[in-house]
């Protein structure tokens, strides 16, 4: 059974069910999620310095991920 609540929005109250609500907040902007890896890729992206640098060409990524990808199209190839 959907376990549904009253929340309000806009002035106007709305039934939505208890698993759709973003209940996890970011400590810093406070920005809603609702799964917690979804939270930690914020934080990760949103409020930490850019710690990954293509040798090459000296662009900076937040992630591992991006700088991967980056390398495959780097003007610069080492």
């Amino acid at each position: 059974m959907m376990k549904l609540v009253l929340v309000l929005e806009n002035t106007e109250l709305i039934m939505v069910s208890v698993d759709s609500l973003r209940t996890l907040k970011c400590k810093k902007c406070g920005t809603m999620f609702k799964y917690p890896k979804r939270l930690e890729r914020h934080q990760e992206i949103a409020h930490n310095k850019k710690t990954e640098k293509c040798r090459a060409c000296g662009s900076e990524f937040h992630t591992t991920e991006n700088l991967r990808k980056h390398k495959k199209i780097c003007k610069e190839r080492v």
